[in-house]
């Protein structure tokens, strides 16, 4: 009774209060505050974990990043000690983040039943959200856990199953999410396979699921493509990629009732920024300069003061 009464609640009201908040912290608070409370509820409280996994796993992960900032400076002063301590800590919390998505996955199978067979009954756009998010979750888990090891244990199988569960779903009613995950996993796999004829039309899908998002005002998919091109060292392209989100911020205004989303895609955005601007430089990106780079050519307008430039 309990856990559905959480479920009920949540979707009814919490839900929709959290979509619409610009305030990432909250959310990532909320993740963390909400897992001794709602996990030992049982099953019943299966449909609403994805969404709180997806929270503190972003904490983890961000924490990670953090760390990996932390190494590139210490590197670029000779630092080893700090460097390789930085490295551990990185680690540490990459697999933490690969643990709690991997949770999030697994409360989704448990809930809508494996992915890759028969497409879910799913009721209303709550459980949709739960489905596509857990599923989004499995990958994410699967990427940490490689990343840190593998000490968590996430299966390899997990990819073919999140593909094909994946496109129970309208990629059009879903910012281009479900299209974007098939067409990452499209490209990784012709990178390995040395196809440029596939790796071009997984490019094309996913820019055409990022434009679709970006008209929608929820721009998730972008994240992807900065997470992808940030993996395959594309400097270029990720530069790029950081600058049209900025330019489609101003022209087109987030979806009011999921701003949360959209501040989670430029939180992200901002991490990997700081990231090529802490390689380069030393420092992460200035504050108020996200979509802008070192090497950008100085505009210098008549009367500035020089300490502008600062």
């Amino acid at each position: 009774m309990a856990a559905s009464g959480m479920v009920n609640f949540g979707n009814k009201y919490m839900n929709p209060w959290f979509m619409a908040s610009e305030d990432t912290d909250v959310m990532c608070a909320m993740g963390e505050g909400m897992a001794a409370m709602a996990f030992p509820l049982g099953p019943n409280i299966d449909p609403i974990i994805p969404m709180i996994t997806l929270a503190s796993s972003m904490c983890a992960d961000e924490k990670a990043k953090e760390e990996e900032l932390r190494y590139i400076r210490a590197l670029r002063r000779s630092d080893i000690e700090t460097a390789q301590d930085a490295r551990t800590m990185r680690q540490r919390w990459t697999a933490l983040a690969a643990k709690r998505q991997w949770f999030g996955f697994k409360a989704a199978v448990r809930a809508f039943g494996e992915p890759g067979g028969t497409c879910p009954k799913l009721k209303h756009r709550n459980e949709e959200l739960a489905y596509m998010f857990g599923l989004f979750g499995g990958v994410q888990a699967l990427q940490a856990d490689m990343a840190s090891g593998g000490t968590v244990g996430v299966t390899m199988d997990v990819l073919p199953k999140v593909i094909r569960g994946i496109q129970c779903l309208d990629s059009d009613e879903f910012w281009g999410i479900p299209d974007a995950v098939v067409a990452s996993a499209d490209i990784m796999m012709a990178i390995i396979d040395g196809d440029k004829e596939a790796t071009s039309k997984g490019y094309a899908r996913l820019d055409k699921a990022a434009k679709l998002g970006e008209e929608k005002g929820v721009r998730l998919v972008q994240m992807m493509q900065a997470i992808l091109y940030s993996g395959q060292g594309d400097e270029e392209a990720l530069k790029k990629v950081i600058r049209r989100h900025v330019a489609s911020k101003e022209a087109v205004p987030a979806d009011p009732s999921l701003n949360l989303l959209d501040e989670m895609a430029t939180r992200g955005i901002r991490l990997i920024s700081d990231k090529l601007w802490t390689q380069h430089t030393g420092q992460r990106t200035p504050y108020g300069r996200l979509g802008t780079f070192w090497d950008d050519t100085p505009v210098v307008q008549a009367g500035l003061d020089i300490d502008d430039l600062l």
